[in-house]
This record gives structure tokens, sequence and C-alpha cells, in this order.
């Protein structure tokens, strides 16, 4: 589903039931209000998701439903102007989760990075940078044994950078 309209108002929950849809793409929809709906979660083929230049008014909590869809291998949610963007506190990944890419710069994400990250062992990218992201890096990030690609700059992260870190083999 890629759609190049001029949306406005809240996507219905209504649009978890496109179970087949296999790509959902929202770009440059400028009146789109509200937040993804947890609905997401019954899309079951779905792939990728990718959420680009969106409007002020759309925005808030990622829905964890999206992080249990065992097919999904892309997250990309860049260049949104919405503000209260968050990752969800408690998600429960299951061993069989193929998601490789969680793209989410240049957002106004705010919170911490939760410690569920360090359960998506297929992660490959996890570009975080240019957010509002605070507090501690998870300390088992280095457990993820398949990441290329880490970048989390221009955040308000603290702490120090956690020793497992050195365990990435793969990184470019």
């Amino acid at each position: 589903l890629a759609v190049d309209n001029d949306l406005n108002g809240p996507l219905p929950p209504e649009i978890g039931y496109l179970m087949d849809c296999r790509s959902f793409r929202l770009e440059n929809q400028l009146r789109l209000t509200g937040q993804l709906p947890q609905t997401m979660g019954n899309m079951t083929d779905l792939i990728n998701v990718a959420l680009l230049l969106n409007g002020p008014e759309f925005g808030g909590e990622l829905p964890s439903s999206l992080f249990q869809l065992r097919k999904l291998n892309t997250i990309h949610v860049e260049y949104n102007f919405g503000q209260n963007w968050s990752l969800p506190s408690n998600v429960r990944v299951d061993d069989d989760t193929q998601l490789e890419r969680l793209l989410l710069k240049r957002n106004s994400f705010v919170g911490t990075i939760p410690s569920w990250i360090v359960e998506l062992k297929r992660l490959q990218t996890l570009d975080l940078a240019t957010n509002a992201f605070e507090g501690a890096i998870p300390e088992a990030i280095g457990d993820l044994s398949s990441m290329k690609y880490l970048s989390l700059m221009e955040n308000n992260l603290t702490e120090t950078i956690p020793s497992s870190v050195g365990k990435f083999s793969s990184i470019e």
C-alpha cells in the first residue's frame, strides 16, 4: 500500500484488516493526524513499513504490535514533523522475528532506548540518529551479533558506552 494523496485526519483502526499487505508507506502526508493504530499488528504479511515526511500532527508511540510481526523486515520512520514520537516500553519479541532494519532517524523520538531492542537478534541496522532519545544505551546492545550499522548520534544519551559494543564483529 503506497499512498500519494493529501490524506487528513487519523488512520482508521480498520487499516489492520489489510492482512495480505506486504508494504505500507506513507509519504508527504502533511495533514495526517494521530498515530499508527495497534491493529497494524494484524497485518501478518507485512514486510516493510515506511513513514516519511509526514505532518506535524502525526506521531506518538509506535505500536508494540508492529514489533511482533514475524515477517516484518524493515521499519523506516524518517523526517516526520510530528512531536512526541516514542518506542513502546514493553514489547515481547519472538525468536523468529525477522526485523533486520530499524531506521528512526531525523524525527523527534523521545524517551529512552528500550531494553527489548537487544532481543531483536536479526537486527543488522539500528539508526536512531538526530532525535531526542535520553538516558543510557542498553548494556546488552553488543549482544546483537548481526549488527552491521549502528548510529546513535545527535541524541541526549548519557552514561558511558557499554563495554558490550566490543563484541560487534560485523560493524561497518
